[in-house]
């Protein structure tokens, strides 16, 4: 065999390993595979992917799926590879509610994500312990998103409100203490 075949075959052979060692090490080429692969480990979904997010090299995906509702946080790991780090398994939407929401804490970093079921709420506000507000007026098919980090643990929400259009409370303010 000569050089050029040998080289070839080598790198044939590498390109091979590379992609089985991929495969077999959680790691995936693209976000949107990560969180494929993510809902297939929970026998979960495919679910529509309705919004992505990015935050601190993150991606945060909010998600629908029949009657529920997920978002799923995928890391980036050596630069261009990615693995999922949280469950994309969200809540089932009840649709009696005028806002519902969940949250998650993993690293320092917090996510609430919601959907608004009450066509009047166009601002969702939520105001943590230390004082931080955030407010959110776009909304993803319904769907809103909040990141924030946190020194030391622990989640942190004081409290989550619903505005209609004129600032009037639409939403009952719910406290988590």
């Amino acid at each position: 065999m000569n050089r050029k075949k040998k080289l070839v075959k080598n790198i044939v052979i590498i390109f091979i390993l590379f992609f089985v060692l991929i495969n077999r090490s959680g790691l995936y080429l693209s976000p949107v595979s990560a969180h494929e692969a993510s809902e297939r480990s929970i026998h979960y979904g495919p679910s529509q992917l309705i919004h992505v997010t990015n935050y601190e090299g993150d991606k945060y995906m909010l998600c629908k799926y029949e009657e529920w509702v997920s978002c799923d946080r995928i890391e980036r790991v050596l630069f261009f590879l990615w693995k999922f780090g949280s469950s994309p398994f969200g809540f089932e939407n009840d649709l009696n509610e005028k806002l519902k929401f969940s949250w998650s804490y993993m690293n320092n970093k917090c996510q609430l994500y919601g959907i608004v079921n009450d066509d009047s709420i166009k601002m969702v506000e939520i105001v943590l312990e230390d004082g931080r507000t955030f407010t959110q007026t776009e909304f993803y098919d319904g769907l809103f998103l909040f990141n924030w980090t946190v020194d030391g643990g622990g989640i942190e929400l004081d409290k989550i409100t619903g505005y209609d259009g004129e600032a009037n409370k639409a939403y009952i303010d719910w406290y988590y203490k």
